[in-house]
């Protein structure tokens, strides 16, 4: 199993993890359950394995169950030759995971695990966001939006608020947020403390191809696998508010933990995503 560098484990960070878990254990109701949900638009890299050692070092710490999900919405970037390979470098890095939804994707049946094998779940989520008068059709470009910041996102300023859902010509579909300000516990962080609507405004649900994003099927698996606690990068930090926004309109009431860790950086400090081959050895 690939490792995190020992200044991780035996350290005040470490310490600070278990005893923030140990604050925040009895707000979840029922077993830990955590995910390794990558999306197979390449092979697994670097980043990804470091994402492993942090899965397998939290899950050992909260006792958690990892399952494993596809997170193939995204039909023109997923491969399943990439799907393949990356279950294969999974099970090769050791990483003890829940076998019932590994098998699942294994079986080349249709899996409950697989996002592209269920359609109707984010079909009826997005039906019942449309039944609460909560979504529009935005014809705004990204060049419209300005500049990203520093976490890539742009800050959408409501501007087709109330238009129609099926509008002409190129659109997406984006869900108005309500107006409220969100704390969620952080294993690494402490509290997280945002307010999406004004942090960074309406999210996209439905891309321009008519696909579901990744906001609106991370949202509705986390609830159907009964997952309490997300482990991922930094750079997913300003995701979380909006999530569990969405999550609350959806009607979920359990609450989760987040446990946000650092990126593996190339030499110019940008997050490495380069999806080479591996070694075994890796």
């Amino acid at each position: 199993m690939t490792r995190l560098p020992a200044r991780l484990l035996d350290s005040p960070l470490d310490r600070t993890v278990a005893s923030r878990w140990a604050a925040v254990r009895s707000t979840l109701n029922g077993p830990v359950v955590t995910r390794f949900a990558p999306s197979p638009t390449g092979v697994l890299h670097e980043g990804h394995l470091l994402h492993l050692a942090w899965i397998g070092e939290l899950a050992r710490l909260t006792g958690a169950r990892v399952i494993v999900r596809m997170e193939d919405h995204d039909a023109t970037r997923c491969r399943p030759e990439y799907e393949r390979a990356i279950l294969d470098e999974l099970e090769r890095s050791g990483l003890e995971v829940d076998h019932a939804s590994l098998a699942s994707l294994r079986s080349g049946a249709p899996s409950p695990y697989r996002q592209g094998d269920n359609p109707e779940r984010y079909r009826a989520a997005f039906e019942r966001l449309r039944e609460m008068g909560l979504l529009y059709g935005c014809t705004c470009t990204r060049s419209a939006l300005g500049p990203p910041d520093e976490f890539g996102e742009r800050h959408y300023p409501g501007t087709c608020r109330g238009q129609p859902i099926d509008r002409e010509g190129k659109h997406v579909v984006r869900l108005m947020l309500p107006d409220e300000a969100t704390e969620v516990e952080d294993l690494l962080h402490g509290t997280i403390r945002q307010h999406p609507l004004r942090d960074h405004g309406d999210p996209v649900i439905r891309d321009a191809l008519g696909q579901w994003t990744y906001q609106l099927c991370v949202v509705v698996d986390d609830t159907v696998h009964g997952v309490n606690l997300v482990i991922r990068g930094n750079d997913l930090v300003t995701s979380t508010g909006r999530q569990l926004l969405l999550a609350r309109l959806l009607g979920r009431t359990e609450p989760i933990v987040t446990a946000h860790h650092p990126l593996l950086l190339d030499g110019e400090g940008k997050k490495i995503s380069k999806r080479g081959v591996l070694s075994h050895e890796s």
